[in-house]
């Protein structure tokens, strides 16, 4: 434990008998690595977020966490990943505190995983059955700990912190009667209906004001829906009351940006939606509240989709947007925008906040609003349709062209 990339790659050559230098070694599978998993899209979500993770922390105190440092924590239980990206980036940190922050951004940066198998959440149904019976809890804690673990010493280690009366066999032999008896039931997760980039603001807003002990609540979040730059700083400080500036607590959530918004996915029925009106000939444009930079982070993957669409606005950044959402500028210029400059009431919005449903219903336009589940009902008032999700959106009702399918 706590090997360098060197001493791994060491151990690996020897065990294998291969007939290359460590140097050659390394390079080879550096060089692997970028062929196979260009930007890691091909990796495992979580695994790809752990790695996220730890490049978070390691920046807080501009160090970077590197490909070689991945490769020699690969295997190693927390503690001693822990102490080696202490040493190895020379952090001012203890291990438990190093922990701590691993552990607050993964509450925060994990729930942003899409796609991933629900087996996941199965194995801890499994182990947290089992936990009860003894009147314990499977914390998130020794969820961590347990992270890249298989068979007896994960066992080992969850007996061992909920102090089960098991030995590693009897233990054994009831997760896999849970097994049995939970994974047929695995499905794909279904994305939740708020947009991806909505929770990756509150995953970076979250990991920055962690540290002061503070928490993003959904009653703090809710009323600011819809407001970007220092107008979303002031809210987020005033109502938190963090010793931070606006203008201090912009700096750091723009470094966690750049970060989170690259794993940013389409809500589930916006590519079918959007490649149904573009076949169709059906102008279609992007009306954002967010800056230029921020939206390139968040389509870094989705270039070809966002090609789809005639054009975007983006209000932080445009300098004929005057007024931020509920303000309706935003939809009016990108209204102005469409080569035959439809009116208001020939266009439709699609949202997912109050704020810019308001802003919609100003510009004089219909609304269709796709909000996060726990929003109030009555914060849903002047939409002209609430859905679920954009999978239930039914073109024909609005005289656009019924889905092909």
């Amino acid at each position: 434990m706590g090997q360098t990339a060197e001493n791994c790659a060491r151990i690996i050559i020897n065990t294998l008998q291969i007939s290359l230098s460590v140097e050659d070694y390394i390079k080879q599978v550096t060089q692997i690595h970028h062929k196979i998993m260009p930007s890691a899209q091909l990796m495992p979500d979580t695994e790809c977020l752990y790695t996220r993770a730890a490049e978070i922390v390691a920046s807080e105190y501009g160090k970077t966490f590197t490909w070689e440092m991945q490769v020699a924590c690969m295997g190693l239980k927390a503690r001693a990943d822990a102490k080696y990206n202490i040493d190895t980036l020379d952090l001012p940190l203890t291990v438990d505190q190093y922990l701590d922050k691993v552990s607050r951004v993964y509450k925060t940066v994990f729930p942003s995983a899409q796609f991933m198998p629900d087996t996941e959440r199965l194995y801890t149904e499994a182990t947290q059955i089992i936990a009860s019976e003894y009147n314990k809890v499977y914390t998130w804690e020794i969820k961590v700990q347990c992270m890249g673990m298989k068979g007896a010493m994960a066992a080992q280690l969850i007996i061992d912190s909920l102090e089960l009366p098991l030995t590693v066999d009897q233990y054994l032999k009831k997760i896999i009667s849970q097994y049995d008896s939970l994974f047929p039931n695995a499905n794909i997760l279904p994305v939740e209906t708020l947009s991806e980039t909505e929770r990756l603001y509150s995953a970076a807003t979250q990991i920055v004001i962690g540290p002061y002990g503070k928490e993003y609540t959904w009653e703090i979040k809710w009323p600011l829906m819809g407001r970007v730059g220092i107008e979303l700083a002031k809210g987020i400080v005033g109502a938190l009351q963090v010793s931070l500036s606006p203008e201090e607590y912009l700096t750091q959530v723009e470094e966690q940006y750049k970060h989170l918004f690259p794993l940013a996915q389409l809500m589930p029925g916006a590519e079918k939606l959007v490649r149904h009106l573009h076949k169709h000939n059906i102008p279609i444009a992007i009306a954002s509240g967010g800056a230029q930079d921020s939206f390139e982070l968040k389509t870094t993957n989705h270039k070809e989709f966002v090609s789809l669409f005639s054009h975007v606005v983006l209000a932080s950044t445009d300098p004929e947007v005057e007024n931020g959402k509920p303000a309706p500028d935003v939809f009016l210029i990108c209204a102005k925008r469409f080569p035959d400059s439809p009116n208001p009431d020939q266009c439709l919005v699609f949202e997912d906040a109050p704020n810019g449903v308001e802003a919609g219903v100003k510009a004089g336009m219909q609304v269709v609003m796709v909000p996060d589940p726990r929003l109030a009902q009555e914060k849903t008032k002047g939409s002209s349709q609430v859905l679920k999700s954009l999978e239930d959106f039914k073109p024909e009702l609005f005289g656009l062209p019924t889905y092909d399918d």
